[in-house]
């Protein structure tokens, strides 16, 4: 049987320094990662997945957007979500991606 998590929504975003934290409103399960990538990508146009490495407890989701490269990351114990930048010239765009991410809220 596989397990789902209810409804899921955004519950927080929060730019920290060099990072952005997710938040969900209900907890989740790495079968509900597909779904959540979605609801995180939803307000950006022209994501482009580069890659996605699956490990037992954790997924990582290489991307660009706007010609930078970043990482989301999902640590399933944790129920911790974050995004980050590849290199330092992505990281000084995590403040334009943030804005981006928020402008529906």
């Amino acid at each position: 049987m596989v397990r789902r998590a209810p409804e899921q929504k955004i519950k927080t975003l929060a730019k920290i320094t060099d990072m952005i934290t997710i938040s969900f409103e209900n907890d989740w399960f790495q079968d509900d990662i597909e779904l959540l990538i979605s609801l995180v990508f939803k307000p950006l146009l022209a994501v482009n997945i580069q890659e996605k490495i699956v490990g037992a407890d954790r997924e990582n989701i290489r991307f660009t957007w706007q010609e930078h490269f970043f990482i989301l990351n999902f640590d399933c114990y944790s129920q911790s979500c974050w995004l980050e930048g590849q290199d330092n010239k992505s990281t000084d765009y995590l403040a334009l991606l943030y804005q981006e991410l928020t402008l529906d809220d």
